[in-house]
């Protein structure tokens, strides 16, 4: 049977093993008939334009929709100011994609914010964005829309009691674990499933609106009353409305972490991985399923530790905290390119007072809520510290020990041959 010998590029064009550790991909034996052609290993092409606006409703119209209300309104204190952050954080939002927009036809490559801010501020920025987000920020988000769905799918059972922390708790474990499971065995299976539960979603916003809407013809507005009463607002809280506004309205980011996808597929671990600041095997894909197994499975121990560390909320303002610092960074990103590389294409440009009102607004707010919630978000600013020694210790320092550089080859070889993967045939 014919054997073939794949290795992963790097920037510089050449095969060279990543900084984590010298090491030499395994061969894959070739499992197709002598004279058969081959199916080349790749991450499949699977991000149609239906299925990027399907991510994008999806990731927009999600978890946070029916998680922020709450939030939004017990942080600012009042009905109408509720409203005013509502819409603020909807202007936000539109600066933000704006922003993002501009950076994704100039910077064509997946990867979102860990892209922008390597290409803005170089690889040691980038790394700490990255380290926070593989160890807090992921983790922490997807832990708050799992336990929005075990809590929900538990009410009906509970009803009219109050649900069990265990309980939520256990359900939200076994939503993980599924969708884990799904987005490591089939790509394909994951965005028909993304687009039923957008139309689930859609429809059920639908039956919460129309009903509002009709009660509110009828004159029913008596929660409108007072609704701008000032002596119940709370400056201390009118970050921590901000997140819960901007975590409803996140999504809109979310189709620059794959904007080759719909022709040369990239997730942001992946091309971490590929640029050298993440071990190899991240990057690898599974050689029949032609998924990116490795780079799903690293989230899976770091989601359950942190589900089972905090409710909803605290885990929204801890997480909060450490995405829009970054988000701002890479919009700040936006700004410096415009003075360092005046040159670049840039094929939609939007005026330089919306990425700068967007950064501000970005910093303003995340530093504020260091008082607001000073456990939550200074647990955060304390991970996103972090990166910095870690950086030093895993990339910086290119002369590793030979231990070092024998137990990441070991590593690396024993989790190709477990997983069934090997790098990206190009």
């Amino acid at each position: 049977m014919p054997r073939r010998t794949v290795s992963v590029p790097h920037p510089n064009g050449d095969p060279t093993p990543s900084n984590f550790g010298e090491k030499e991909s395994l061969k894959s034996n070739g499992d197709h008939h002598a004279g058969a052609p081959e199916e080349k290993v790749e991450l499949r092409k699977k991000v149609t334009l239906l299925r990027g606006i399907s991510m994008i409703i999806g990731t927009i119209i999600g978890a946070g929709i029916f998680i922020s209300p709450k939030g939004i309104l017990k942080n600012s204190g009042s009905v109408g100011m509720s409203l005013v952050v509502w819409i603020a954080c909807g202007i936000l939002s539109l600066f933000g994609a704006l922003s993002y927009a501009e950076l994704g036809t100039c910077i064509k490559k997946s990867g979102g914010h860990y892209t922008y801010i390597l290409e803005a501020f170089g690889p040691q920025v980038a790394f700490v964005r990255l380290w926070v987000d593989m160890i807090a920020i992921r983790p922490a988000g997807m832990a708050v829309i799992a336990l929005a769905f075990g809590r929900y799918i538990l009410e009906p059972i509970f009803m009219p009691c109050e649900i069990p922390d265990i309980a939520v708790k256990l359900a939200t474990t076994i939503g993980i674990t599924l969708v884990m499971y799904l987005n490591s065995m089939s790509v394909s299976w994951t965005t028909r499933i993304q687009n039923f539960l957008t139309f689930s979603k859609l429809l059920a916003i639908a039956i919460i609106i129309v009903p509002g809407v009709y009660l509110l013809f009828k004159g029913e507005t008596k929660n409108f009353e007072n609704a701008f009463e000032v002596n119940t607002v709370q400056l201390t809280g009118l970050p921590l409305a901000f997140y819960s506004g901007m975590y409803a309205y996140a999504g809109w980011f979310y189709l620059n972490f794959v904007t080759e996808e719909v022709e040369n597929p990239e997730r942001m671990f992946y091309v971490a991985s590929r640029e050298g600041q993440l071990p190899e095997v991240l990057s690898m894909i599974h050689i029949r399923r032609h998924t990116p197994l490795p780079a799903v499975l690293v989230l899976y121990p770091f989601t359950l530790l942190i589900l089972f560390l905090g409710d909803i909320y605290s885990l929204l303002n801890f997480m909060s905290f450490m995405r829009w610092l970054f988000i701002g960074v890479a919009v700040v990103g936006l700004i410096y390119m415009r003075y360092t590389r005046p040159d670049m294409p840039r094929p939609f440009k939007v005026p330089i007072f919306i990425p700068a009102v967007f950064s501000f607004t970005c910093f303003f707010m995340v530093f504020l809520s260091l008082w607001s919630d000073p456990i939550n978000t200074g647990i955060g600013f304390a991970i996103s510290l972090t990166g910095i020694p870690a950086y030093f210790i895993f990339i910086h320092f290119e002369r590793k020990p030979k231990w070092f550089r024998k137990l990441s080859d070991s590593v690396n070889r024993s989790l190709q041959i477990i997983l069934e993967v090997i790098p990206a045939e190009h």
